[in-house]
């Protein structure tokens, strides 16, 4: 499944330069504590990808994901200005179900690169706690068509200097932000407010296998 090369063709392009504009506008400091957090999930991600049985492969990519992905600081930022809306019983079915949603858009995206090593490339720290570290597929076949894809990985740094995944992307175009996009417009297309809400929640119990 091509996630990131459906993404980048329903991204609007207001969203990607705008996206472009932001980054470009960072000073390009470079965050090796951030490069060797992001290198060291790549590590452990090898062997999970060389897993020939795609079930296994999935569980062990859960695995990672449940690790270093920080899915209830995504499943906010998703929801955009509707977050403030949602009651609390629709948190309690919203996160769960947006953490499966998302984990199996990670297992399909990293399939993608099953066999594949990954390594770091180098990073921009935008700030203190916001750190984009780029990745590349080391010695890629010939006519692989990730060949020369950057993979993006966004880092979070808390205050205590703790480090969480909080999106991933290729060639500029980030999975959050698409999340983002979409999960706004149902929720709007559907009266906003807590009404659009379920029906967001609606959508992503179909979504989810």
């Amino acid at each position: 499944m091509q996630i990131f090369a459906a993404f980048r063709s329903t991204v609007t392009r207001a969203v990607f330069a705008g996206l472009a504009l932001t980054l470009s506008a960072q000073p390009a400091f470079a965050d090796k504590s951030a490069e060797n957090f992001v290198q060291a999930i790549l590590d452990e991600a090898e062997p999970a990808l060389s897993i020939s049985d795609r079930d296994e492969m999935f569980a062990a990519i859960e695995v990672l994901v449940d690790k270093h992905v920080d899915m209830r600081r995504i499943g906010r930022f998703v929801l955009g200005q509707y977050a403030r809306q949602m009651t609390d019983e629709q948190a309690a079915a919203y996160y769960p179900l947006f953490q499966r949603y998302a984990t199996q858009i990670y297992q399909n995206t990293l399939s993608d690169y099953a066999g594949q090593r990954l390594n770091v490339t180098g990073s921009v720290d935008r700030s203190e706690r916001d750190i984009i570290v780029n990745s590349k597929i080391e010695n890629p076949e010939p006519g692989d068509p990730f060949a020369n894809a950057v993979i993006h990985w966004r880092v979070y740094r808390s205050r205590d200097g703790d480090m969480t995944v909080v999106d991933a992307g290729a060639d500029n175009v980030w999975l959050a932000i698409e999340q983002r996009s979409q999960f706004t417009s149902i929720i709007a297309n559907n009266g906003g407010g807590e009404r659009g809400i379920d029906a967001l929640i609606a959508e992503l119990k179909n979504r989810v296998n």
